[in-house]
């Protein structure tokens, strides 16, 4: 039967008031149990709707609620006829009976620094809809407590191992304390990386050889200070030398990647290794090798791989990732000053531009080598960087991240981290005349920050943390 659609909106509380006044309909499934969902309907088995008749026109209320003003849903109903997409509470009205599914998708609020990241929980993924029925469907929206913040190790500091900023706190020069503030993360504190999942789960690692290689403390613990449990744990047997893993990186299949600076190794942990807590013998194709004291990882747009080792920073083309596969770089860039004096990488950050931001602990710099830079050229080359950011003499670069509006995160000096703006990023700078960042937050929380890590991820960015 051909339907007319017709949509009319709502409040939420007026749809609620309206669905629970409509009497339902004996609409069941073959086993005859009732729907999980809050609408009093029983649900069918989905089966394309054998228990559910085809006969009659209904009508589907859609409830959205928990999302802020001028946040949009993301509601998508389907079955007889065409789907239809619901932004806010909804009625569909005149809808042919019929079996339906109902989705929902995660949504954000913008910022300028760091985005909030909203989950769905629908009531009932797949109902009957029968003839003069009114059928509910309630979508529930919640925050995800580690979005809109700036995420950091720290060190030196009684107020927690594992710190976060809010995004409001991070617009302006100030000192505020850490929005949350993560106690007991290892006996020794946390590794200095920090690295997030798709569903806001932060990983990061563990300090010393006591502690577990890998730790994922969940999202929905990350929205108040405290002492935390990590509710996963992931031992890779190695050689047991120290300092063993020293920063991750997620790769676009959800493998997690972290480098093992004192055996010269890259290790990959595949999706299905990091599903639960586990001690395991990495095999040999889970290595990658070929540098020397491995450092930083970052992945660009194309997923190749690129780590920063003592001297250079090494391209792994994303095709040698695969399982399977020998590991191995294939080309790798030396940096250095126009006076030849080589700047030693360390930290490593993509732009949504596709250039690859490095830093220099030693001299203090922040250096850009643009997509031409990288281009491959034989097996190696020396290149001079355009953009040359000298900050100040005390800074301590540890980690960089780049926030929604295109600013450097750096971690600065005790009890500072700082924001080079987007503006200041074009400019190089010298000892003489440091770059002085544009935002610095003092906090009396902080120790030493150590890897810088936002949720989600700016949409624009390569990063596996990144939401829609």
């Amino acid at each position: 039967m051909k339907s007319i659609s017709r949509l009319t909106v709502f409040s939420s509380l007026s749809l609620v008031a309206f669905a629970t006044s409509i009497a339902s309909i004996g609409c069941t499934e073959a086993s005859g149990s009732p729907s999980d969902g809050d609408s009093g309907t029983p649900s069918p088995m989905g089966d394309g709707g054998a228990e559910c008749g085809t006969d009659g026109i209904g009508t589907i209320s859609v409830v959205v609620s928990g999302l802020p003003e001028g946040v949009a849903a993301k509601v998508k109903l389907s079955g007889p006829g065409a789907p239809v997409e619901a932004t806010a509470s909804t009625t569909f009205a005149d809808r042919a009976a019929g079996t339906y599914a109902a989705t929902a998708e995660r949504v954000t609020k913008p910022d300028a620094i760091v985005r909030t990241l909203y989950e769905p929980k629908v009531s009932t993924s797949s109902f009957c809809l029968a003839g003069t029925q009114t059928q509910s469907v309630t979508v529930t929206y919640s925050e995800i407590a580690s979005s809109n913040k700036l995420w950091s190790t720290n060190g030196n500091s009684e107020s927690g191992q594992l710190l976060a900023f809010a995004g409001a706190d991070l617009t302006a020069t100030g000192g505020p304390a850490a929005k949350v503030a993560m106690k007991g993360v290892t006996a020794a504190g946390p590794g200095k990386a920090v690295a997030f999942d798709k569903d806001g789960n932060l990983w990061s690692l563990g300090a010393t050889v006591g502690d577990s290689s890998l730790l994922r403390f969940p999202a929905a613990d990350l929205g108040a200070s405290g002492t935390k449990t990590p509710d996963r744990k992931i031992d890779p047997q190695l050689s047991g030398c120290s300092p063993a893993h020293t920063s991750l990186a997620f790769d676009p299949s959800g493998a997690l990647w972290t480098t093992v600076l004192c055996s010269d190794q890259i290790l990959r942990i595949s999706p299905e290794t990091l599903g639960t807590s586990t001690e395991y013998t990495p095999a040999p194709e889970d290595f990658a090798t070929g540098t020397h004291d491995p450092r930083g990882i970052a992945f660009d747009a194309a997923g190749n791989m690129w780590i920063s080792d003592a001297t250079s920073i090494h391209l792994f083309p994303a095709a040698s990732l695969a399982p399977g596969q020998p590991h191995a770089p294939s080309f790798k860039i030396d940096a250095k000053m126009e006076n030849d004096a080589e700047l030693p990488p360390d930290a490593l950050a993509f732009d949504k531009d596709g250039n690859l931001w490095v830093t220099s602990f030693g001299g203090n710099v922040v250096y850009k080598l643009t997509p031409a830079d990288l281009a491959p050229a034989g097996s190696s080359k020396s290149v001079v960087p355009s953009v040359q950011i000298t900050i100040s003499v005390g800074a301590l670069l540890e980690s960089l991240a780049f926030d929604e509006s295109g600013g450097l995160w750096l971690t600065y000096s005790q009890g500072k981290v700082a924001r080079v703006a987007p503006e200041q990023l074009g400019t190089s700078t010298g000892a003489g005349d440091p770059t002085i960042p544009t935002t610095i937050v003092t906090s009396a929380d902080i120790g030493y920050a150590g890897g810088l890590a936002f949720f989600p991820a700016p949409a624009a960015l390569p990063l596996y943390g990144r939401a829609p």
